[in-house]
């Protein structure tokens, strides 16, 4: 099966690294593949992931220039399926896909508040798109509201996750980052942009003792104003902004729990990512933390979901901190549910039936 996939973002964050990542796997497992991207950092990194790549930019709704150069390339390049990675840009990609007769065209949708609210929205879903993949269940139900779209054409399919690479012990990562040997360490791995809410979190560390460090790993706009945001809440010295980093393993092996304070997520890569490198996660109720952090049928839970306030996310995390058993349990219970729940396989088992399409073999 040959699958082209278009990405429109001008930013490498979580959903883009998960089309990198899903079309990575079905090149292992024996497909071709092809990124047609936008801009040239999304380029650099899913090139760099192994993915094929050509810049073919699509612009806003006018630019209709854009769908036609982008049927003729589709025409040229004649792939068994069309994935379309970025919801605004749906419009022009299913446009084009449809002048070059490709079919099927699947959407995947990452992030909870991209919803076809819009009436242009509305009929390009109804009318020219064949499948929907959302990430979380949460989703679903805004995609089951367009007329035309079935409820077989609207699929929920959890984001797959790697195991853990790791090459240094925790001890050496927190040497490295400057944080005490005795220090209980929260940390989160993001791109440093306000839907993120970091300053949520910045300030729950205000609230816990002198001895609890955080880690911010990531990179973005918003990287200026927490560190101001710290010096004020008198936390610098107990928060480190380590920048982008490619040793995420290594990085997750070091906390102690991972928080997630965002105000709206699909299905977070990074938490799916603490989760089977065994870290407990406290997180918001952002769509996708429910079915992560869901207790299983003994109890055991990976994670705690909290509401959207800075005293409650520090209760919960000191509540974690201060129950060293409690703790390992949770991390145990994380690794088990990224088995079972969030596998590449069973993420790539799920996407090779719906590029096929209907009544076709992968």
């Amino acid at each position: 099966m040959f699958v082209v996939a278009h990405n429109g973002a001008r930013i490498w964050g979580g959903a883009e690294r998960a089309t990198a990542l899903l079309l990575a796997g079905l090149q292992e497992r024996g497909h071709r593949v092809l990124l047609l991207c936008n801009d040239a950092k999304v380029a650099r990194n899913a090139g760099e992931m192994g993915v094929p790549v050509e810049r073919l930019e699509l612009g806003g709704d006018a630019a209709v220039h854009h769908a036609l150069r982008l049927a003729a390339r589709l025409r040229a390049l004649r792939p068994d399926a069309f994935l379309v990675g970025t919801f605004k840009k749906t419009w022009l990609a299913a446009l084009g896909a449809r002048l070059a007769g490709i079919r099927p065209v699947v959407v995947r949708i990452g992030l909870e508040t991209d919803t076809p609210r819009r009436t242009k929205y509305r009929l390009v879903f109804g009318r020219w798109v064949d499948a929907v993949v959302v990430n979380a269940g949460r989703i679903r139900p805004a995609y089951l509201e367009v007329a035309g779209l079935t409820p077989e054409r609207v699929l929920v399919v959890p984001n797959g996750v790697h195991p853990t690479r790791r090459t240094r012990s925790p001890a050496e990562v927190r040497a490295e980052l400057g944080i005490p040997e005795t220090a209980r360490v929260v940390g989160t791995v993001a791109r440093l942009a306000s839907q993120k809410r970091l300053d949520r979190l910045l300030e729950a560390m205000a609230l816990l003792p002198e001895d609890v460090h955080c880690v911010l790993a990531g990179d973005g706009e918003e990287r200026a104003a927490l560190e101001a945001r710290a010096e004020r809440l008198g936390i610098a010295p107990r928060v480190r902004f380590a920048g982008w980093r490619s040793d995420t393993g290594d990085v997750l092996g070091a906390l102690d729990v991972y928080a997630l304070s965002s105000d709206t997520e699909g299905m977070s890569n990074s938490m799916l990512e603490a989760l089977a490198a065994g870290v407990p996660v406290i997180a918001t109720a952002v769509s996708g933390v429910d079915e992560a952090l869901e207790p299983f049928p003994d109890g055991a839970a990976p994670g705690v979901v909290v509401p959207f306030e800075a005293g409650a996310l520090a209760a919960t995390l000191r509540e974690v901190l201060d129950d060293p058993a409690r703790r390992a349990a949770m991390g145990e219970a994380a690794a088990r549910r990224a088995r079972e729940r969030f596998s590449m396989d069973v993420m790539l088992d799920a996407y090779e039936r719906v590029l096929a399409g209907p009544g076709r073999a992968p």
